[in-house]
């Protein structure tokens, strides 16, 4: 990695466009000293650092935190000043009532989120497999679909109970007054596959045999009247497996309702990066909300309640 001789090339005006430094092992090493030694090379091309690369801003990486602490200086471009702005509205002084859609496969990777969001939403509209954890810590029949009993400590070996985790969060929401909306119907089938014939339950409750995978109509007519009915909205995750066209309009649906609401300026809509804005951009609703975030893993951690390292260390942002 020696670029020094095409940058002192360079012409008033002129931009010089390095590969890709994920490739390189130092970019996210362990070690600091070796995190440094990259960033230090990257430092002695140029004088100032303008960052607007938010979709790696959780990464302590060389070329987020440690350039500009080797150039001693770091601002904002406007793609994170953007970001910014709208998450700082969401987490700091939102319109109520406010609502979080959530979904994904694991109420594991969301539960910082939705604990560090239940002190500023009013409603939580939960989706995808993670719901059918919830559903059976209620004591519903899931039938066969994916579930997440237990979580292992990989240093300690320690296990917690992931249904104890759905019904301690479903308390401290119960507490906090935030009322919380579980799929009542479902879209299923008995393999993990497309199918012309799904079968869409009556209620909650799933047969042996079938599991859910996408939200069924009802739900979507009760999330989309919830969705209408908020002056905030914030949405992370998809409802179901929404790259099979059999279990997309879960998904398609929520992103409609958002953009429907929004377009009559009745909504301050974001999307939350990662799956949520894929799905957003595939059934051309994203230019129809307020803001679709550009990081998944950045936007996440920011609505857990953590500091992106790589926002910290800038002077302005």
């Amino acid at each position: 990695m020696n670029a020094a001789d095409d940058i002192a090339a360079l012409k008033k005006g002129e931009v010089i466009l390095l590969e890709n430094c994920r490739f390189y092992t130092d970019e996210g090493a362990k070690k600091e000293a070796d995190r440094k030694d990259m960033a230090d090379k990257f430092a002695s091309y140029a004088d100032l650092y303008v960052s607007d690369a938010f979709g790696t801003a959780h990464r302590d990486s060389a070329s987020m935190t440690g350039v500009p602490k080797a150039l001693g200086n770091g601002v904002a471009g406007y793609l994170i000043e953007k970001e910014v702005k709208y998450f700082s509205e969401v987490l700091g002084s939102p319109k109520k009532p406010m609502a979080a859609i959530v979904g994904g496969s694991k109420v594991s990777d969301k539960i910082q989120l939705l604990e560090n969001m239940l002190s500023r939403i009013d409603k939580l509209l939960i989706g995808g497999a993670m719901a059918y954890t919830f559903l059976k810590a209620t004591g519903k029949d899931i039938g066969s679909s994916r579930i997440e009993d237990f979580i292992e400590n990989k240093k300690t070996g320690e296990k917690t109970d992931v249904q104890q985790l759905a019904r301690d969060l479903l308390e401290k929401a119960k507490a906090k007054n935030v009322e919380v909306f579980l799929p009542i119907d479902h879209i299923c089938n008995k393999e993990f596959k497309e199918t012309d014939e799904p079968l869409i339950t009556e209620d909650e409750n799933i047969p042996e045999g079938y599991m859910g995978l996408d939200i069924g109509p009802k739900t979507l007519q009760l999330y989309s009247e919830q969705i209408a009915k908020s002056k905030t909205a914030i949405w992370n995750g998809p409802m179901g497996v929404f790259e099979m066209k059999t279990y997309s309009k879960g998904t398609f649906g929520v992103a409609k309702a958002m953009g429907d609401a929004t377009k009559k300026g009745e909504l301050f809509s974001i999307i939350g990066g990662g799956d949520s804005a894929s799905a957003a951009e595939e059934c051309n609703e994203a230019p129809r909300m307020s803001h679709v975030s550009t990081g998944g893993g950045a936007s996440l951690e920011l609505l857990e309640g953590k500091s992106l390292p790589g926002l910290e260390v800038l002077e302005d942002k």
